[in-house]
């Protein structure tokens, strides 16, 4: 049953699905919780709108490069 074997490079469509809604999640992730951190360093500190921008953009550095790093493994 040489014909059954399965080769890594086969197209499968829901791999692929699986694989972009994981990388949509951790981005997402990443960015809410940027932005909780923010939000809570605003009410802590009291400097209202810098710490959610700069936890924001921290936040989707943050997921941006996770993901790189995640499809650079494979």
């Amino acid at each position: 049953m040489k014909g059954t074997e399965k080769k890594p490079d086969d197209f499968n469509p829901l791999h692929r699905i699986a694989v972009a809604s994981g990388a949509g999640m951790t981005l997402l992730t990443c960015i809410g919780v940027g932005v909780y951190c923010g939000l809570k360093i605003d009410e802590y500190a009291g400097c209202s709108p810098y710490g959610l921008m700069i936890m924001s953009v921290m936040g989707g550095a943050a997921g941006l490069w996770s993901v790189i790093r995640k499809m650079l493994e494979r």
